[in-house]
């Protein structure tokens, strides 16, 4: 009876155990697939942003490569339309087209590059030859003599010049070159296999720049190699304003798509591309018009022939057509959809016009780790799962301590995992999970906290630069004002992402006149334009009030104590009010550098020194004088920053005033927006590659006319 009755109570105590047991296994089960999927969802939703962002970060890097490329080219058009409008002696040795296709005649460097290919009919890549040393010289048929223009040795005088951008812009730059409107062709770095009948002024590149009279970018393909190749080009002029000629370089944007960059980043799978929408039999497609991939590295323009026009295809056409239409519009996105028959993750954002920067990687490189993630979470809940049941063949003491404290020591990570998750997957990155199990769950812990400060740092960044592009967009004037008389142009151009330098127009409350403002915050940077964006509302506010300049001046002041009197911080102000007749204006500079005034006609300046007063920010008692000045048809009104004069070169030697005299003395003929760009141009050339350690900002004011009253 004992026996029977223990077998009994066993038997009774066992069965709630196993039922009890059963269920905690099916829920450790659930909790581990639960737990898994919402982990993985979770980390591809964060993986494809960040593979959005690379993109996006892709094609800033692109447009900042292209600018700095321009900025080139308005320098090179700068030298070659000075060695133009210079008179020379003689005319030097120089290598004609046909002397490099003929054995004997070639610069003594000339040879093969693997740069400079042509593409065969069967789409090999034939290694073409070159010269570093020596530029070719080209003229159409039926001009040979041109073989004795003077222009031919001004054009060769730029060889110099030619040969340090080459060997400074990269693997980007494909070529340089420059044609006249007399046929003259000459092109670097050397080479031959020009086509018969070739005529280069009939070519786009040329003809839509003379049209445009401006820096015009366009896709072409190379004449003596067949590539495509980005191009810039812009006429260039002699002193009356007459058009010259084009100058212009070719760029392969395959060397700018950042292949090992995103190779490291993400996956040897990785591919690039360089897109644009075209119609083709009304309907618009993505043509191709560059190419990294991990099968062909480094392919240009074509992966055929010349004449074959690739594009963009995927087996979901919807989804294709919907990415298509987007980046028709210049938006930037991220989209799920096959790519050769493979799942992908297709990432693209806009650059330059309609074109696009398109990343594409198969969806196994997403998911594989949180694959691998969830993989270990279900393994573990399966042995979990094994281990619970195995417990409830012991004693009962034993299974019952077991199920009690096991089962709440092996849920407790897993739930403070899944609600980590759950937390991340809304946005919130300041979760951290402790662990200290010394299995599976731990590493699986380790790994989920290393990611967050990763997450983290992202998120900061890419807030903090929107924020700052936001501020940055909205502190400047989109256009100079339209005002008889005047001729007005201002530029800013931060050191950072954004800066603290600020230049506005506004119409004066007490008279018909033209308002200029330029003000400097302490520093640069996001916190920076933060401030200016304080104080430019202050600078709006008041200028609607009918009073004096001065006591206009004083109000933002005292409101700008009021905001920012404990942080050390201030704003330096320049403010004039020029009358409607152009005839006199009235100035505050509030702890600004002075304004300078230059007269061509006598070859004098005038400083705008004023009385001295504080900066604008410091002292809430500060009071402020305006004060007036009488100008003359013909002369230039300078307002800047330091960050010009200040700029350094290598030498750590200052731009100086001194220059900055001379450059607009030199160029007074011309009209404002030109002045502007000279001298941002000469500020860059003689930092000579220096990074820019402050903002440059400038407004450049010609009075050409008084106005009757």
């Amino acid at each position: 009876m004992r026996k029977k009755l223990f077998i009994l109570l066993l038997a009774f105590s066992l069965i709630p155990l196993l039922v009890v047991s059963y269920i905690s296994r099916q829920g450790i089960l659930e909790l581990g697939q639960t737990q898994s999927q919402m982990l993985r969802t979770g980390m591809i939703k964060i993986l494809t942003a960040e593979m959005h962002q690379s993109a996006m970060d892709s094609a800033k890097l692109v447009m900042q490569q292209a600018v700095s490329l321009e900025f080139a080219l308005k320098a090179l058009g700068a030298e070659a339309e000075d060695v133009l409008n210079d008179p020379v002696n003689g005319i030097p040795k120089v290598f004609f087209a046909k002397d490099f296709n003929t054995n004997g005649e070639q610069p003594g460097d000339f040879g093969p590059s693997p740069q400079y290919y042509v593409v065969s009919e069967q789409g090999a890549k034939i290694p073409s030859s070159i010269s570093l040393e020596e530029p070719v010289f080209y003229y159409p048929p039926k001009k040979s003599f041109l073989k004795k223009d003077p222009d031919l040795a001004r054009l060769y005088l730029l060889k110099p010049e030619l040969k340090s951008f080459f060997s400074e812009a990269g693997t980007a730059l494909h070529r340089v070159y420059i044609c006249l409107n007399s046929g003259l062709h000459m092109a670097y770095p050397g080479h031959g296999n020009y086509p018969e009948n070739f005529e280069p002024r009939k070519r786009s590149w040329f003809t839509k720049a003379i049209k445009a009279n401006t820096i015009v970018w366009d896709k072409f393909i190379d004449a003596s190699t067949g590539q495509q190749v980005y191009t810039l080009s812009k006429p260039i002029k002699d002193r009356n304003g007459k058009i010259l000629g084009v100058v212009a370089i070719d760029i392969q944007l395959v060397e700018l798509l950042r292949k090992q960059d995103l190779k490291t980043q993400w996956s040897s799978d990785i591919q690039a591309f360089v897109v644009g929408p075209v119609a083709v039999d009304e309907e618009t497609k993505l043509r191709i018009w560059a190419e990294a991939g991990h099968e062909q590295t480094n392919i240009s323009w074509q992966t055929k022939l010349p004449n074959e026009i690739r594009y963009m295809q995927s087996d979901e056409q919807v989804k294709l057509e919907k990415m298509t239409e987007a980046i028709t519009k210049g938006r930037s996105g991220v989209i799920r959809m096959p790519y050769n028959g493979i799942n992908s993750v297709w990432a693209y954002a806009p650059f330059r016009g309609q074109s696009s920067y398109v990343l594409i990687v198969p969806e196994k490189v997403i998911t594989e780790v949180p694959d691998m993630a969830a993989g270990q979470t279900l393994a573990l809940s399966q042995n979990l799962y094994v281990a619970v049941g195995a417990a409830a063949f012991f004693t009962l003491i034993t299974v019952s301590l077991v199920a009690f404290l096991g089962s709440r020591k092996v849920l407790s990570p897993l739930i403070q995992m899944t609600h980590a998750a759950e937390k991340i997957s809304e946005g919130d990155l300041s979760v951290h999970v402790e662990v200290h199990t010394g299995d599976e769950r731990e590493k699986l812990a380790e790994a989920f906290n290393s990611m967050i400060p990763k997450l983290q740092d992202h998120m900061r960044i890419t807030k903090a630069m929107e924020l700052a592009q936001e501020v940055h967009i909205t502190l400047l004037p989109e256009a100079p004002p339209s005002i008889k008389g005047l001729d007005i142009s201002g530029a800013s151009i931060s050191c950072d992402e954004t800066g603290g330098d600020y230049f506005d127009y506004y119409n004066p409350p007490l008279h018909e006149g033209t308002g200029i403002i330029l003000g400097d915050v302490t520093g640069h940077g996001v916190s920076a334009a933060l401030l200016m964006t304080t104080g430019r509302a202050h600078l709006k506010h008041a200028s609607g009030h009918k009073s004096s300049l001065a006591s206009r001046i004083g109000e933002v002041n005292r409101l700008l104590c009021s905001d920012i009197g404990e942080t050390g911080r201030f704003m330096t102000l320049f403010c004039m009010e020029i009358s409607q007749d152009n005839k006199s204006a009235t100035y505050v500079r509030a702890g600004h550098d002075p304004a300078t005034i230059y007269n061509p006609a006598t070859g004098q300046k005038r400083d705008l020194m004023g009385s001295p007063m504080l900066a604008l920010g410091i002292f809430n008692e500060s009071e402020y004088e305006e004060e007036s000045v009488d100008l003359n048809e013909g002369e230039i009104i300078f307002i800047g920053t330091d960050g010009i004069w200040e700029a350094r070169n290598h030498n750590d030697e200052m731009f100086g005033r001194d220059r900055l005299d001379e450059l607009i003395f030199a160029n007074a003929d011309k009209d404002a927006a030109e002045i502007q760009q000279l001298i941002i141009a000469a500020v860059y050339k003689f930092q000579d590659g220096m990074e820019q350690e402050d903002d440059i900002t400038l407004v450049i004011i010609k009075i050409n006319s008084f106005n009757k009253g």
